[in-house]
C-alpha cells in the first residue's frame, strides 16, 4: 500500500446547511460541521431524542460518518471518591457507561432509512466511526442522541461525512510565497477561488521532499458576492540561510489539485 497515495474518500459536509432539534445560545449546529474541535453544537436541554441533521445539498455517495461528542459542562457532583491532591483532584469512573444514538439517512428529507442503530449499545464511544465500503446514496443525515454518560446535555464537535463527490476537482491554485524580512516566517497569499473547500500549504528543503504542511479551510466569510477573497497565511517555521520549496494544493469534496512548486529566496 502506497502511504503517499491520495485518499479515496473526501469530506462532504464542511460548512454545509445543518439544523438541530434545539441549540444553546452561541453553540449552534453549524459548529458541528466547521472542522474546529474547539467549538461544538450543544442542545438546549438534556431531553432524550435531541437531533442534529446535515444537508449535503444533493444526493451523494457516502462511505463513512464520524461522530465526535464534546464535553461542555458536567453540572453534577462527583458520583464517588475524589482521588489525588486538593490542587488537582480527579474521579476515576468505575461504572459501565453507555453512549447510544441512531443515524438515519434520506434522499428527500421526508422518508428516512436506518444507517446505524446503536440504541441498545453497551459501549461508550465518544468518537465513533461508521463505515460503508460499498457506499450509500443519501443527501440528509440525521443523528438522534438517545443516551450519553451522566445524562447531560449532548454536544457534538464533529459530525463528519466522507465519500465520493460528483463534481469537479478545484482549479489549480494561484499563489505567491515569500519570506518575512527576518527570513523566519513563511508568507503565503492564495488568490481567491470559490471552487475549493480549503488548501494545503506544503514546504521542505528539497523540491521532492515537501514534508511540512499547514492546512487551511475556506471559511464562509471568505466568500463575498459569490466570489472568494484572497487568503493570506503567515507560518512561523523557517530557518535562516536554508533553502525552501513551497507548493499549495487545493481540495474539495471531489479531490485534490496540486499546485506548482516554487523556490523561496533566501
Amino acid at each position: 500500500m502506497d502511504p503517499w497515495r491520495e485518499p479515496e474518500w473526501f469530506l462532504l459536509d464542511y460548512a454545509k446547511p445543518v439544523k438541530a432539534s434545539s441549540s444553546a445560545e452561541g453553540k449552534g449546529p453549524d459548529q458541528a460541521v466547521n472542522e474546529d474541535a474547539t467549538t461544538w453544537w450543544r442542545a438546549n436541554t438534556a431531553d432524550r431524542g435531541q437531533w442534529l441533521e446535515v444537508d449535503l445539498e444533493h444526493t451523494m455517495d457516502v462511505r463513512a460518518v464520524q461522530i465526535n461528542f464534546a464535553d461542555d459542562e458536567l453540572p453534577i457532583e462527583s458520583p464517588g471518591e475524589i482521588r489525588g491532591n486538593a490542587a488537582q483532584p480527579r474521579y476515576i469512573e468505575e461504572r459501565e457507561l453507555t453512549t447510544r444514538w441512531i443515524l438515519e439517512g434520506s434522499e428527500d428529507g421526508i422518508t428516512y432509512f436506518m444507517i446505524e442503530d446503536k440504541s441498545q449499545a453497551d459501549t461508550d464511544l465518544p468518537h465513533d466511526l461508521i463505515v460503508r465500503e460499498d457506499g450509500i446514496s443519501v443527501r440528509y443525515l440525521r443523528l438522534t442522541i438517545l443516551k450519553i454518560p451522566y445524562d447531560v446535555t449532548p454536544c457534538i464537535s464533529g459530525f463528519r461525512v466522507f465519500g465520493i463527490g460528483t463534481g469537479e476537482k478545484p482549479s489549480i491554485p494561484v499563489f505567491t510565497a515569500d519570506r518575512s524580512e527576518d527570513a523566519l516566517d513563511l508568507l503565503v497569499e492564495i488568490q481567491g477561488k470559490n471552487d475549493a473547500v480549503g488548501y494545503n500549504i506544503l514546504w521542505g528543503h528539497e523540491e521532492a521532499k515537501l514534508y511540512h504542511s499547514y492546512q487551511i479551510y475556506r471559511k464562509p466569510e471568505d466568500v463575498q458576492d459569490g466570489k472568494e477573497t484572497g487568503i493570506k497565511q503567515k507560518i512561523g517555521a523557517l530557518v535562516k540561510n536554508q533553502d525552501y520549496f513551497v507548493r499549495v494544493d487545493a481540495y474539495n469534496e471531489n479531490g485534490i489539485t496540486k499546485g506548482t512548486t516554487v523556490k523561496l529566496k533566501r
